[in-house]
């Protein structure tokens, strides 16, 4: 019996997530890898992407190792997607340490309950204690595996306006779920418009916002001044984006009327973002703390300094290194904001990637001579937004409202009250392309390698699956080798055995539609 018991325990231990090891994504699709030059083409599957190389399976089932920098653009780009959905798969959604009491109470209970089996196992032999404390040891194992670890800073300086984000962390990177839209007024004082309004887009799940939590210095830092026109370089801890102080053509977006009195606007997919420091955040972040994270993962910190003071020896990505650490400072003038990418970036079509796609709902607009932008209101109850703005001294109102159907109505009012309705349908977020007026986009619904893999259970259901299924299984062994003599030891392993079970079950839930 001291025999079988140790091995119950052993391998109840090594079922816990403590020990398990995290494995490896296999896609089970063949597909053409191109290289760079074309030179070569071969048909293989995904296995994994280590450092900067990539495993493939050949058809024979020969696994060969390729240099991403031998692979194409295209290539790249997918396996680069593929790391991203395998990593964000296996984390939790939310924050990291668990808010459900229900659990809590759950583990608390089966603890107790397993330490009070300890005093009748006591008395059977000191073997078959082993295996209650085994199980104690697998189930808080279990449970600090799911538990968070130590908050990021970074992920702590965007909790202000956590209400309004969804956040979590890997051992990597701060995941930041918004809708793009900020509580301040918008709008409001723009001289230079090309008709865009500011719309929730989808920066959630896989989509989210990526900011490193282990920054490093690049050796050729990337400016602003002569690249990254396109996408966002920073991010603000109100989940808004910040995009280049310099617009498409090279110009100076404040400079040029084109913001609104918090330095943002839209773009030509009506997503709203910033183009100069959002310094109107540091009273709700907190004195001394970031306002926003660039996307290398350096943070920028607002005018001043520690000391008070506004520094004056910023480099020319309006930075400098403090206490071992680099971080960018925002200024009253160009760049305004950081001015580049100090840290490491991947840039592919002057663009950092990976970070998150808008959503856009209608065509882009074309810029609107001689109008200002004089009123913006939300109607949050309505789901209506209102923008005023004229054009020579006469106003005009453009008036949307979400129908909560995937549509969108805009009506315009001109300055002698006459209205045109237009309504428009969101483009598919998983199609390329747009829908239009009242047309939905194209389905894609067929299969392929590049479709997300479903999500796995948590890792405390695998655990108590894992402990519940090897402890059942240990509790008709023994009743089939005792011939039943065991009757009550067997009852009491497969009892704990179903305990487990049946906690896996509770924490995974009912089932979805």
């Amino acid at each position: 019996m001291r025999r079988f018991a140790a091995v119950i325990a052993i391998v109840l231990l090594l079922g816990s997530p403590a020990w398990s090891h995290p494995g490896h994504d296999h896609a089970p699709h063949l597909r053409t890898w191109k290289d760079a030059d074309g030179l070569f083409v071969i048909e293989a599957s995904y296995v994994l992407a280590r450092d900067d190389r990539v495993q493939l399976r050949k058809h024979d089932g020969e696994l060969v190792w390729v240099p991403l920098a031998k692979l194409s653009p295209a290539d790249r780009e997918w396996i680069e997607k593929r790391r991203q959905d395998i990593q964000l798969l296996n984390e939790p959604v939310g924050p990291e340490k668990s808010s459900d009491p229900t659990v809590a109470v759950f583990a608390f209970l089966t603890v107790v309950g397993l330490m009070g089996l300890a005093v009748p196992l006591w008395r059977r032999g000191r073997a078959a204690l082993l295996v209650v404390f085994a199980l104690v040891a697998g189930s808080v194992s279990v449970g600090l595996a799911d538990e968070g670890k130590d908050v990021p800073a970074a992920r702590k300086h965007f909790e202000p306006f956590q209400d309004k984000l969804q956040l979590r962390t890997d051992a990597d990177y701060l995941y930041v779920g918004s809708n793009g839209l900020p509580d301040h007024p918008m709008m409001v004082g723009i001289r230079s418009w090309q008709q865009q309004v500011p719309l929730p887009q989808p920066y959630t799940g896989q989509n989210a916002w990526r900011i490193p939590l282990k920054p490093v210095l690049a050796d050729k830092p990337i400016s602003a001044k002569t690249a990254l026109f396109r996408g966002a370089i920073a991010l603000a801890v109100n989940g808004v984006p910040i995009f280049n102080a310099l617009n498409n053509r090279g110009d100076d977006t404040f400079l040029a009327g084109e913001l609104d009195e918090y330095g943002g606007h839209c773009g030509r997919g009506d997503d709203y973002h910033y183009h100069i420091a959002p310094v109107h955040l540091q009273k709700k972040a907190g004195p001394g703390n970031p306002i926003a994270y660039a996307l290398d993962g350096f943070p920028l910190y607002g005018y001043t300094d520690a000391t008070g003071k506004e520094p004056t020896d910023l480099d020319e990505f309006n930075g400098r290194m403090e206490n071992g650490s680099y971080r960018y400072y925002s200024t009253k003038k160009y760049p305004y904001i950081n001015g580049g990418m100090r840290g490491r970036v991947t840039v592919r079509g002057d663009q950092i990637e990976p970070q998150p796609k808008d959503s856009p709902l209608r065509p882009a607009g074309r810029p609107l001579r001689g109008a200002t932008i004089t009123a913006f209101t939300r109607d949050e109850k309505a789901k209506t937004s209102t923008l005023k703005y004229d054009v020579q001294g006469r106003t005009h109102t453009l008036r949307y409202t979400d129908n909560s159907d995937g549509t969108w109505t805009f009506t315009t009012k001109d300055p002698s009250g006459r209205e045109s309705t237009e309504t428009f349908r969101r483009r598919d977020e998983r199609g390329q392309k747009k829908g239009g007026k009242d047309k939905p986009g194209p389905r894609d619904d067929a299969p392929g390698d590049d479709d997300d893999p479903p999500p796995g259970p948590p890792p405390m259901q695998i655990g108590l699956l894992a402990a519940g299924g090897a402890t059942s299984v240990a509790g008709l062994i023994h009743l089939f080798r005792t011939h039943g003599h065991g009757l009550g030891r067997s009852a009491i392993i497969l009892v704990i055995g179903g305990t487990l079970i049946a906690s896996a079950l509770l924490i995974a839930g009912p089932p979805g539609p």
